[in-house]
């Protein structure tokens, strides 16, 4: 006969010890140490931008003088994997508890309109629109558009109409108009004077687009970011945000776009520290409006509380691999 072996579990709740502080260098202790105005951090590859970052969230967190609770630090990024890897080594940095905000931009914007709908009794958030969705949207949209003559498409593109492979085309220019802060009338009009009859077509038919999506509450990425801009800028959100946020870090800033700025500078406030870390040699996201010329500009568009252009850190020391190999995948 076997015996039963009965076994029984305990839930251990105690908070995980901290893990031990990184050993900084001065450009780092540099960007741990700030607690005022905007600061940018140029850091390559290999150079511990990451670790920088949450030894930075860390310290305001523990500050002996001035701590922030940890609601008041937000951590922005890009991706969900670069958000949870960030997330997961602050968690482990402070030893569990109560964390701060880590987030991409999209979420954030997301529960930004969700808190702004509950405040202002409106209806639900707009469900979000994969690009798939807006395509087979668009096509469709364009299709009718055209049978009921309410457009007028360019006769040497009338054979790609049906295709989706048009229909993501048209997105790709919606969106980086949006992103420039162009509407659909400012797209008519530039094609019209550019000579460019698809242009203006495609002006008209996203002032459908956007009655479908008002009227079916559904929006895409680039919409989303465009009505939390709008949401952040009212004065009772802003003034909210500007009393909930004292600290903001932004990893990868390399890959921001104008909307994306536009959302940080109305997150920041006059008691707001912002520190964003990036390297011009790494922006990836150019293929959906990322400009790397935001990292360039960042100390002319966040000034200081003087008026001065803010302050630059760069972050030389390499830790992944020798000087020379670094060199040489940024020559």
């Amino acid at each position: 006969m076997r015996q039963s072996v009965s076994r029984s579990w305990v839930l251990d709740t105690a908070p995980l010890p901290p893990a031990t502080p990184a050993v900084l260098d001065p450009e780092q202790l540099q960007v741990v140490d700030h607690r005022t105005g905007p600061l940018l951090v140029l850091a390559g590859p290999g150079t511990g931008k990451t670790t920088t970052i949450v030894e930075a969230i860390t310290a305001r967190i523990n500050d002996p003088i001035d701590p922030l609770a940890p609601g008041a630090v937000l951590a922005l990024t890009f991706g969900r994997r670069a958000a949870d890897e960030l997330r997961d080594r602050v968690v482990q940095r402070l030893g569990g508890g109560v964390i701060p905000v880590v987030a991409t931009f999209h979420s954030f914007a997301y529960g930004l309109m969700q808190q702004t709908a509950q405040v202002g009794e409106v209806r639900d958030p707009p469900r979000l629109l994969s690009g798939a969705e807006e395509d087979v949207r668009i096509r469709d949209l364009l299709i009718g558009a055209l049978e009921d003559g309410t457009i007028n498409w360019p006769e040497e593109l009338a054979g790609a109409v049906t295709t989706l492979g048009l229909a993501n085309e048209i997105r790709s220019v919606l969106a980086r108009a949006r992103e420039l802060g162009l509407d659909p009338a400012q797209l008519e009009r530039i094609g019209a004077k550019s000579g460019r009859p698809a242009w203006a077509a495609i002006g008209a038919l996203a002032e459908q687009e956007n009655a479908v999506m008002v009227l079916e509450n559904v929006c895409d990425y680039v919409e989303l970011l465009h009505r939390a801009v709008i949401a952040a800028r009212t004065p009772d959100v802003a003034a909210q945000l500007h009393r909930t946020y004292r600290a903001i870090y932004v990893d990868e800033y390399q890959d921001t776009d104008q909307l994306q700025v536009e959302l940080l500078k109305a997150l920041v406030g006059p008691r707001t520290s912002l520190v964003v870390v990036g390297d011009p040699d790494q922006a990836i996201y150019g293929f959906r409006g990322a400009d790397v010329a935001g990292i360039l500009n960042f100390p002319q568009q966040f000034r200081t509380s003087a008026d001065e252009p803010a302050p630059t850190v760069i972050l030389q020391r390499t830790r992944r691999f020798g000087p020379n190999i670094r060199a040489a995948a940024t020559s």
